[in-house]
C-alpha cells in the first residue's frame, strides 16, 4: 500500500509541475514591464533635452543678441609664463564668435546657444579649437599646459583677468575666479562649466588668459595686459562702429617735357641764305631768326638786315633782344 501511495503522489506532482498548458503561456507581464521601462526612458530623455534646450534659449535672450547690427569687440591675449603669445589665426566661425589673427574677439552670435549669457570665453575657445578649463590651456596647434606644470620654476595655474576698457591701467585688472555677475565691480564669471570657461564676453574691454605661477596667499597673480597693437585696434573698431580704418598713400609723380625743332637751309647762287629756328617747350620758349645776305657784283653794295628776336615764356625766363645790321661788299678784279 505504501508503494502504491508513493507512486500516486509522484504522478500527481509531475502532472501539476509539467502541465503543458501552463508552460505554453507567454510571460505577458514581463514584456509589458520592459516596454513600460523603455517608454518611460524615452520620455525622460526627451523632457530632459527639452528642458536643457529651453534653458539655453532663455539664457540666450539677452545681449549680445543674435545677428546684431553692430558687433561687439573685445581685445584678448594669452600670457604663458610671463610672455604674450602671438595672436591666434583661424578661419573657424561656427557660432559667430571668432578672431581674425589681430587679437580681437569678434562677437556677433548667429545662434541662441552663443548669445546672451551663453556668450562665454569657453564658447569662444571651443569655436576656434582652443582647450580652456580650470586645469588646462592649449592654443590651436600649440603645447598643452596643465596645472602643476613647471612655469618660471614654479607650478603653473590657469587664470583669466579682465580690464573694463582699452584705457584701463594694468593695476585695474579684475581676476575672474568666482561665481559673480556684477559688471559694476568687473565680475563677469558664471563659473559654468568652470570659473575660466564661464567668463562672459563683453564689448570694448580687454581680457587675458594666463598660465602663470600662483601668487602668495592673499595676493593677485601678475598677468600681462594685451599689447598696444591690440589696444589700438580695439579703440579704432569701437570708434568706427566696426569698420576698420585704412590709409592709402598718394603716389608722387614728376613729369618733364622738352621739345626741340631745328631747321636749316643753305642756298648758294652768288648769295648765301641761312635760316635757323629753335623752339623749346617747358619753362622757357626761345625763338631766333638770323638772315645774312652777301652779294658780289662789281662795285654794287647791298645791305641786308639781320634780326634776332628772343621770346621767353614761363616762370623764371629772361627775355633778350639784340638787333643788328651788317653788309659786306667786295670788288672783284
Amino acid at each position: 500500500m505504501a508503494k502504491a501511495s508513493s507512486s500516486k503522489k509522484v504522478a500527481r506532482a509531475a502532472g501539476l509541475g509539467g502541465s503543458r498548458a501552463y508552460g505554453s503561456r507567454p510571460p505577458v507581464g514581463f514584456y509589458f514591464a520592459v516596454a513600460l521601462l523603455v517608454i518611460l526612458g524615452v520620455v525622460g530623455v526627451y523632457n530632459s533635452r527639452e528642458y536643457r534646450q529651453n534653458q539655453i534659449n532663455n539664457q540666450g535672450n539677452g545681449q549680445p543678441a543674435v545677428n546684431m547690427a553692430t558687433p561687439w569687440f573685445e581685445g584678448f591675449a594669452v600670457d604663458i609664463c610671463g610672455k604674450l603669445q602671438p595672436p591666434v589665426k583661424t578661419d573657424k566661425d561656427p557660432f559667430g564668435i571668432t578672431t581674425k589673427g589681430d587679437g580681437i574677439i569678434y562677437i556677433n552670435p548667429t545662434v541662441k546657444s552663443a548669445a546672451g549669457h551663453n556668450a562665454t570665453l569657453g564658447k569662444f575657445a571651443s569655436s576656434i579649437g582652443m582647450t580652456l578649463n580650470a586645469a588646462q590651456i592649449q592654443l590651436p596647434g600649440g603645447k598643452l599646459y596643465q596645472v602643476g606644470d613647471n612655469c618660471q620654476g614654479k607650478p603653473g595655474h590657469v587664470y583669466v583677468m579682465t580690464w573694463s576698457s582699452p584705457q584701463a591701467p594694468q593695476a585695474d585688472g579684475v581676476l575672474q575666479d568666482k561665481h559673480a555677475i556684477d559688471t559694476a565691480n568687473g565680475q563677469e564669471d558664471t563659473c559654468n562649466p568652470d570659473c575660466n570657461a564661464g567668463v562672459l564676453l563683453a564689448k570694448n574691454q580687454l581680457l587675458t588668459i594666463a598660465f602663470v605661477p600662483a601668487p602668495p596667499k592673499g595676493k593677485t597673480p601678475t598677468i600681462l595686459q594685451p599689447g598696444q597693437s591690440v589696444v589700438s585696434k580695439l579703440t579704432s573698431l569701437v570708434a568706427n562702429g566696426g569698420v576698420p580704418t585704412t590709409t592709402t598713400p598718394v603716389p608722387s609723380s614728376t613729369s618733364t617735357t622738352a621739345t626741340g625743332t631745328k631747321t636749316g637751309s643753305t642756298t648758294k647762287t652768288g648769295s648765301t641764305t641761312k635760316t635757323g629756328s629753335t623752339t623749346k617747350t617747358g619753362s622757357t620758349t626761345k625763338t631766333s631768326a638770323v638772315t645774312t645776305t652777301t652779294v658780289a657784283a662789281g662795285s654794287t653794295k647791298s645791305k641786308s638786315k639781320s634780326t634776332s628776336t628772343t621770346t621767353a615764356t614761363g616762370s623764371g625766363a629772361t627775355p633778350a633782344s639784340k638787333p643788328g645790321t651788317g653788309g659786306t661788299s667786295a670788288k672783284k678784279k
